[in-house]
């Protein structure tokens, strides 16, 4: 069950805190209040799931980098606001199918938290497609979305990185989908999405994904681990604080 509620929940904690370096700083005002109040939501599910097994803040802020089981392009600092909206639709999408699954999941923690998680998961998606949608309708949208899509694509199917503790959980009774399967959907509904770009062979990305060995594995990159230590740092300056 542990490894199963990291795999979930660490995505969320950490794309979650990504967004919010975004606050303040938007490209409008709607937009800046909208990635503000995703931000909060993709926190407050992976605070839902870490419930399950103990206490939140002790998975958020008493664990080792190594131990969390984020996607690798979910650590990555935000370059610029094409990249975090790109990030955003090929996460959200990867996500959205992961919570679907959990609806039939034989776990009624992981059940009943997927049946409110998926309400907002539903409303971030199409967010982003929209706004991916309107961007892509110019032809200079269409260059600036190819440009980043050319520098990030095969870190962008990162979410597919697995240890042998994820792949254990795929297929089962608690999380009722298979690994090929979730690709497919996932392949699939991101090629329609950005149905402008030539994307890989699927299998040239499963090749170089179940060959990766880096973020879900353990292995931080330095932008994590600069990450880690700004998002725990008042937690350090007094660990035994009672708030």
């Amino acid at each position: 069950m542990n490894d199963l509620i990291f795999y979930l929940a660490d995505d969320d904690l950490i794309l979650g805190y990504r967004d919010c370096e975004w606050t303040g700083l938007g490209p409008f005002l709607e937009e800046d209040l909208a990635l503000s109040s995703i931000a909060q939501d993709e926190i407050a599910h992976a605070s839902m799931f870490y419930e399950i097994i103990g206490n939140p803040d002790d998975f958020v802020y008493k664990r080792e980098p190594h131990l969390f089981k984020n996607a690798y392009i979910l650590e990555l600092e935000n370059y610029d606001y094409i990249f975090t909206l790109v990030r955003h639709l090929f996460y959200d999408e990867f996500d959205y199918i992961r919570i679907s699954a959990l609806l039939n999941s034989s776990n009624y923690e992981l059940k009943s938290r997927a049946e409110k998680i998926i309400l907002e998961e539903n409303y971030h998606l199409k967010h982003f497609r929209v706004f991916i949608d309107r961007i892509s309708r110019r032809e200079k949208g269409i260059e600036i979305l190819t440009e980043t899509l050319n520098k990030f694509i095969f870190d962008l199917f990162s979410f597919f990185e697995v240890d042998e503790s994820i792949l254990n959980v795929y297929n089962s009774s608690l999380f009722p989908i298979s690994y090929e399967e979730h690709f497919e959907k996932f392949y699939e509904s991101i090629k329609e999405q950005f149905n402008f770009y030539d994307f890989p062979k699927k299998e040239e990305i499963l090749n170089y994904v179940k060959n990766l060995k880096s973020s879900r594995n353990g292995n931080k990159s330095q932008e994590f681990m600069k990450f880690y230590n700004t998002f725990t740092e008042v937690h350090r300056m007094e660990p035994n604080a009672k708030w």
